[in-house]
This record gives C-alpha cells, structure tokens and sequence, in this order.
C-alpha cells in the first residue's frame, strides 16, 4: 500500500543477480499461527544457497496459484471495506485489518515473528522500509494509519483497501503539503489512533537503515497532544536458517509482480517485527536521531548475535 521511491538495487550476491528476478535468494514459509518467538543463538550471516532445483522448477506454478489467490483476497478485502465496516465500531474494525493483514501474509507464504510489546496507548509506529509486505505484517499485530503517497488511492485493487483503512495521503509535489498531513497525524494521534511513517522515504536491502526525513516527526512533538514513538525493526530472514534474507526487499526497479515471483521461487521466508522501547521528545530532529539509533542498533544486534524474544 506503501510505495515510496525505492533505493537502487545494490550489487547481487552469488546466489542472485540484479539484473533478473531470479528465484534463488527468495523466501516463503506459512504463518504459524501464535508463534511470536524469535529463535536466539542462531547464524545471520546472508544465506546464500541457491534454492534447490525442484522449487525453482515449480515456482511458475506456485506463482500463478499466489497472484490469483492475492487478487481474490484484495477483492475481499474491498467487500469488507465496503459492507462490513460502515457496520462496525472501531474495535471491529481493527480486527478485521488484523484478519486480513495476517491471511495476506499467510497466501504469500510468509511467517510472522514478533518481540518486545506493541503500544497499548496511541503511538507514532516509526519502522525501517524494505518490501511492500511491511505494512501488512505490522497491521497483522496492531492496525495502524499509515502515511502514503497520494498515487496509491489510485492503485487497481490496493486502492479502495488504501483508502477504507484510513490511509492518510500526502502530495509529495506540493511541499506545503506536509504541513497538513502533520496536522491529521497530530488529530489521528488525539483520537486514539496509531499512525505508522517510514521515515526513510524509500526502501532498502534490508542491511542497513538509510537518514530519517524529520518532519513527520513533529506530530508526536505537539504540545496538544504529545505522542510515544514506537521504533520498530523489520527484518527478513531464512526460516531455517534464520539468517538474513534479501528475498522480499523491494528495491530498484523490481515491480510487485517480480517481486511476487521472487518470493514464490526461493526458501522459505520469515519476517520479524522487533518492538523497541518507546521514545518521546520535544523536538522532532532529536526524536528522529533516537529513533533511528535505536533502529539501526537493534539491526546490528540482529545480524551480529540473534535476538531472543
């Protein structure tokens, strides 16, 4: 739902080329319903075995069944929005986010791992960017009102899911704009809602955390209704091995659908959602550097020794 501007594809390992989608780095695995744990002492190093034969021969299948199958539930997502919602009050609503987030995340094969504790009371949800799945995975735990560029209101299927979850869009051409997306963050935040920014403006491999766009920032800084920041690490690993993957990073000019294809063609993937300590300040360029640094830390953390939850 989020597609920011993306980071040019870095050079590829001996297990994938950037110059095609090939299936090799990728990973998929199925949720696991209740399992929130995050296995400690294990390898980080980048996985780097190409996937085995019989999967990349299959994959064509396993593709065509999960692009049909993720059509179908974003048109259900739309009858949801369209029927169910006017119905219910926002507990309900949450939930059926909740629902659909963790059944999305299920039919593209991956599974979810959660550490630390998400925000009880509103919150501004900071996280680091890497693959089009990041929104869903983080609405699987705890819905939240992301921001977005404007263009995804218009998106063929994603776009009626966009808008009926409360979506707030901002006009990246207009620089005046932000100002009155801060505004509705600042209302949303008062209201009770979690409003969720990645704040590096693009996305990454996944191997590092890219400098922080300090401006959204300023809602959670309001005098009338100061906000937490909840940083929030995402991060993509090899089920087995648990070791980073670079399979769902959504980078370059990789389109969604070569994206999709990468996923269906590689080992099983997991992604983790590391909750941090909630942060507060006054001034917005502060707040970013903590949250980062808390971030980046825990990334390194990950990588260097394994985590446990």
């Amino acid at each position: 739902m989020n597609a920011l501007p993306r980071r040019p594809l870095p050079p590829a390992d001996a297990a994938a080329s950037a110059a095609d989608m090939s299936p090799a780095r990728t990973e998929v695995g199925a949720a696991a319903d209740g399992d929130r744990s995050v296995t400690p002492d294990c390898m980080l190093q980048p996985a780097s075995t190409p996937a085995p034969l019989l999967r990349r021969v299959s994959a064509p299948l396993r593709f065509g069944a999960r692009l049909s199958q993720l059509s179908a539930h974003a048109l259900r997502g739309q009858r949801i929005v369209a029927r169910e919602f006017p119905q219910l009050d926002a507990a309900g609503r949450a939930q059926r986010i909740r629902d659909w987030s963790a059944q999305l995340l299920r039919l593209s094969g991956v599974e979810l791992h959660v550490s630390g504790t998400p925000p009880a009371s509103p919150s501004l949800v900071v996280a680091n960017h890497v693959s089009w799945l990041d929104i869903f995975a983080i609405n699987a735990v705890q819905p939240v009102r992301f921001v977005s560029k404007a263009e995804a209101a218009r998106w063929p299927l994603i776009g009626p899911l966009v808008r009926g979850v409360g979506t707030l869009f901002i006009e990246r051409q207009r620089a005046q704009d932000v100002v009155r997306v801060i505004h509705q963050m600042a209302q949303c935040l008062q209201q009770g809602d979690h409003v969720g920014v990645f704040p590096e403006g693009t996305t990454s491999t996944g191997l590092d955390v890219l400098p922080f766009h300090a401006n959204l920032f300023q809602a959670a800084c309001s005098a009338d209704c100061p906000a937490p920041v909840q940083p929030v690490l995402v991060f993509y690993a090899d089920r087995a091995s648990q070791r980073y993957s670079r399979a769902a990073a959504y980078v370059g000019d990789e389109t969604m659908v070569g994206s999709l294809w990468r996923i269906c063609a590689a080992p099983e993937l997991r992604v983790e959602l590391h909750y941090l300590p909630p942060l507060q300040s006054t001034n917005r360029r502060t707040l970013a550097e903590q949250t980062r640094d808390a971030i980046a830390g825990q990334l390194r953390a990950r990588m260097g020794s394994g985590l446990a939850s």
